[in-house]
């Protein structure tokens, strides 16, 4: 029997950062959602044995490119679908503990559903919420941004969005270059723009009450998938205003190697500075401490992939063999080469 485990999760004054999971499937499989990998950086994020999407990284390391095989709907959700008593709920809250509320409330659903996505290991949810953008301001989606909320020194992981990044999923293009500075939003399906669950979810989008859109890391892309939440996010796109993400992504701990010498010095120097200044301000002081003589484990965010591409060959073969019948051929040759697009 699979066992779930969460926590809230506080940075160093209190303030609510996230959920931590520890999740345990014993005799655990390939689940049906997972990542399939291969040489020469290729990927596929596959459901049981269709392909959602291919994946491969440019040899610059500066982006990947993205081929998207769009579906009408995933066979089956693994959030059920939520109704108004808990949008209004949630609604009704204040608005410090909303988002927290949610965190908890998909989290609870992923573990009802038993997601099979969620493999055996440790595992973060943290929010992305909508921050204003440094620098010149754009119009429209191009001038979104979201983030997550400031907060004291922690070792979790950190996210971020730009409004650019987040693909259509009512007319979706076939390939994409994903631009690893932007962060990429990428759906698992196509969005009917006239189903009446779009319209209710415009109107709550309008009424200030859109639940977050939970999305799952994919660390070989750099990227975010919806997991659930792809007619809310249309919603908040077509009526201009910015829902929150939740981010869940499996994380494993690096330990930190510290300097002794470096903190002696560091302990002399602060010494010296209190005892010249009797009006050093502590806080300064006790911060400067902690990020000298902070030993917590480094925590990676990564994704787990199984090795289901048997050769460059056959994944090259795929991609070309699709893209043709989709008739979108013209960066073919970019993509097998994994080379990054000349106007970038």
């Amino acid at each position: 029997m699979s066992q779930f485990y969460w926590r809230d999760l506080e940075d160093f004054k209190g303030s609510w950062i996230g959920l931590g999971l520890e999740v345990n499937r014993p005799g655990f499989s390939k689940p049906p959602l997972h990542l399939s990998s291969g040489n020469n950086n290729r990927l596929k994020l596959m459901l049981n044995d269709i392909p959602l999407l291919w994946g491969t990284l440019a040899t610059s390391y500066y982006g990947a490119w993205l081929v998207r095989n769009p579906q009408p709907l995933l066979e089956s959700a693994p959030v059920p679908a939520i109704g108004s008593a808990d949008v209004q709920e949630h609604f009704d809250l204040p608005s410090d503990q909303r988002l927290r509320n949610w965190c908890r409330y998909f989290i609870n659903k992923l573990m009802e559903t038993q997601a099979d996505f969620l493999y055996p290991g440790h595992w973060v949810v943290r929010p992305m919420v909508p921050t204003a953008m440094r620098g010149k301001q754009r119009e429209g989606v191009s001038g979104w941004f979201f983030c997550t909320p400031p907060q004291q020194p922690s070792h979790y992981p950190r996210w971020y969005v730009y409004g650019d990044g987040i693909l259509d999923n009512v007319q979706p293009q076939t390939v994409h270059w994903l631009d690893w500075d932007l962060g990429h939003v990428i759906g698992l399906h196509t969005v009917d723009p006239l189903a009446g669950r779009l319209k209710w979810w415009r109107k709550k989008a309008r009424e200030g009450s859109l639940p977050p859109i939970l999305l799952w890391y994919i660390g070989g892309l750099c990227s975010y998938v919806i997991i659930d939440g792809h007619y809310r996010l249309h919603a908040a796109l077509a009526e201009d205003v910015k829902p929150t993400f939740l981010v869940v992504s499996s994380i494993d701990a690096r330990p930190v190697k510290l300097c002794e010498e470096t903190q002696q010095r560091v302990l002399n120097s602060l010494t010296v500075q209190s005892a010249k200044n009797p009006d050093f301000d502590v806080r300064t002081l006790n911060q400067a401490l902690i990020n000298t003589f902070d030993d917590r484990p480094y925590l990676r965010a990564g994704t787990h992939t199984w090795a289901g591409i048997a050769s460059d060959h056959e994944w090259s073969a795929e991609v070309t063999r699709f893209l043709t019948e989709q008739g979108v051929t013209d960066d073919l040759e970019d993509i097998i080469g994994r080379c990054q697009p000349c106007e970038w």
